[in-house]
């Protein structure tokens, strides 16, 4: 998790109810009132379109989501004040549930960054909860990948992720594979931060190692997304060169022989102006493509002299204004970056 958070926690609740009864006012809509997949929204073309506006982008810090492999469960984070917690929402009877702090969060730890596995029966995510036999620390001093399976009920109880995976270093952004490979940032004591893989094999993760992508030493790489059949990986890069002066969306293609296709930055409908970068998914039907956004809504007015205090606390309970918002668009972008980039070794 390549981000700093501050300490109003009070405000940030506060907020989240203003978002909620902000929405219903307008909306006139209730829980349970929604129906159909993806929480009954019309899917995305080519344009970018922002994800469930006033139910999961709500105009506060909204990124990270997962979906069940049969599409009936949403998960989400957000992230305002000095929270950090995961959302679901759950789909019964046809009907979407309105989105709750999910059973293993809210726990009095920061969570962030859910990942279902491809089969349905692993969750990762990002917490700082203590290790055994550590003391709690506040803020993103533990930061590590922890880990639920499957159960009749739900979800197991959360485990860490052992070594070699979760260290003293900081390990965040989990992405796994069907082969069970696990993709995940490692930011090392010296402020390095690159993206790691590491094999499952006889019941544990082995060795992580690092992509081989170059990039210039004070670049970073981090948060990356990698496909079910690990043939293309979806990143969020800084640094890497003279251009990339905010964090962006970066795709590369693996090649037959295990290498990687040179990074390849998505085009101003994903990545714009003075936006950052934080994460970015495909949904499991590989429809979709999802992505995190700050972008400002030109169509928002802005705040002048005489802007009242209402106005701009009504400004938190929509998406649109600078907070981080969930977008989404048609999954073919993928397929024409795969084009421009065989097209460039050729």
């Amino acid at each position: 998790m390549y981000m700093s958070f501050g300490t109003r926690v009070i405000f940030a609740l506060i907020m989240w109810s203003i978002s909620g009864s902000s929405f219903a006012q307008k909306s006139g809509m209730s829980f349970p009132g929604i129906s159909g997949p993806y929480l009954g929204q019309t899917p995305p073309g080519t344009t970018p379109e922002i994800f469930a506006p006033g139910i999961v982008s709500t105009g506060l810090n909204t990124r990270d989501i997962a979906i069940s492999k049969d599409g009936d469960e949403i998960y989400f984070g957000v992230t305002d004040g000095g929270i950090s917690i995961i959302f679901v929402t759950r789909r019964v009877d046809d009907r979407w549930t309105e989105p709750v702090i999910a059973p293993f969060s809210g726990k009095g730890y920061l969570d962030l960054e859910p990942h279902i596995s491809p089969e349905g029966n692993k969750f990762f995510f990002l917490s700082n909860r203590p290790p055994a036999g550590k003391e709690p620390r506040i803020g993103w001093y533990h930061q590590n990948i922890w880990m639920m399976k499957s159960a009749a009920y739900g979800w197991s109880e959360p485990q860490l992720v052992e070594e070699p995976i979760s260290t003293d270093e900081k390990e965040f952004y989990p992405s796994v594979t069907r082969a069970n490979v696990l993709y995940f940032t490692r930011q090392t004591k010296d402020g390095t931060v690159r993206i790691f893989r590491s094999k499952f094999e006889n019941c544990r993760f082995r060795q992580p190692e690092m992509l081989p992508f170059e990039i210039p030493e004070k670049g970073l790489l981090f948060n990356a997304f990698i496909s079910p059949r690990e043939d293309y990986l979806i990143t969020c890069a800084l640094n890497i060169d003279s251009t990339n002066v905010d964090s962006d969306y970066y795709i590369s293609f693996k090649k037959a022989n295990d290498e990687w296709s040179e990074l390849k930055r998505f085009g101003p409908a994903i990545n714009t102006p003075g936006d950052n970068a934080t994460s970015a998914y495909v949904s499991p039907d590989g429809k979709y493509l999802f992505f995190s956004s700050s972008r400002k809504d030109p169509s928002r007015s802005e705040f002048r002299s005489g802007t009242t205090l209402r106005a701009m606390v009504n400004s938190k309970s929509e998406p649109g204004y600078g907070s981080s918002a969930i977008y989404w668009v048609d999954a073919a972008i993928i397929a024409e970056m795969k084009q421009k980039a065989l097209n460039a070794e050729q």
